[in-house]
């Protein structure tokens, strides 16, 4: 459990310990204090985290990690959850339903710093053969030249000269591409929420607000028989399981 980079780097002290208490306060909170083993900060990477360990152990005392974890939907309920324990840290939750996709963050600044790097200038010398070896006055006299580089050796050192050049251009390009990419993703996902969200209102155009407020309440009350259906049929499948023979 952990904030941003960008975070950390203005946060004080007391934020930090704040953020991991309310953290483990939301794991408390979320499965029981009991339930948790061991939970310890760590501070040796780039980005301080909490790590914990919790036994998924149900009410029922059964061990259920998919029970605790749950499905996609639980998971942004949790992310949702947890959001709102530190958002007065000045933390916001990331958009819901991102299209995103995770690029290690080592990745990011390396290429950025590559992207600084000075190109290389190619000079009339650098084509011109340059001496491995001088000959020795005793070579000379025999009439040894000293040993200097051949053409296929030349265009190695000249491509590999250009290549480590160019690798910051070809970085800062990359980092462009990557801007482009995160707005791209950024347009999917605003596209995405604004259908989700014409559905919604389309359920309820023309109705009054007291209309909206019944559908909603209905709605509600829905979701708590279907949550409490589910849970009897899980206990009637508990139950089932505790047979026993001779």
């Amino acid at each position: 459990m952990s904030a941003s980079p960008e975070w950390f780097v203005t946060a004080t002290p007391e934020q930090e310990k704040a953020l991991f208490q309310q953290s483990l306060q939301w794991l408390a909170d979320k499965y029981g204090a009991d339930r948790i083993i061991t939970a310890s900060i760590h501070r040796d990477e780039t980005t301080p985290h909490l790590s914990a360990f919790v036994v998924p152990l149900t009410q029922d005392k059964r061990l259920s990690a998919k029970e605790f974890i749950g499905s996609r939907d639980k998971m942004r309920a949790d992310q949702t959850s947890y959001a709102a324990c530190v958002a007065n840290l000045g933390l916001e939750r990331g958009i819901e339903g991102s299209m995103a996709n995770h690029q290690r963050i080592q990745q990011h600044y390396a290429a950025v710093q590559r992207g600084v790097e000075p190109s290389v200038t190619l000079l009339p010398s650098s084509v011109e053969p340059r001496v491995l070896e001088k000959a020795s006055l005793l070579e000379r006299v025999r009439g040894r030249g000293d040993l200097v580089e051949d053409a296929e050796m030349i265009a190695k050192r000249v491509t590999k000269d250009l290549n480590k050049g160019f690798a910051g251009t070809v970085a800062t390009a990359s980092t462009v591409a990557q801007e482009q990419r995160k707005a791209r993703e950024a347009r999917n996902t605003a596209k995405g929420l604004r259908k989700r969200l014409e559905t919604f209102e389309g359920a309820f155009r023309g109705l009054t607000k007291d209309q909206v407020a019944s559908v909603l309440k209905m709605a509600s009350e829905l979701q708590q028989e279907n949550a409490k259906a589910k849970e009897q049929s899980k206990n009637k499948t508990v139950t089932k399981g505790k047979g026993f023979s001779l």
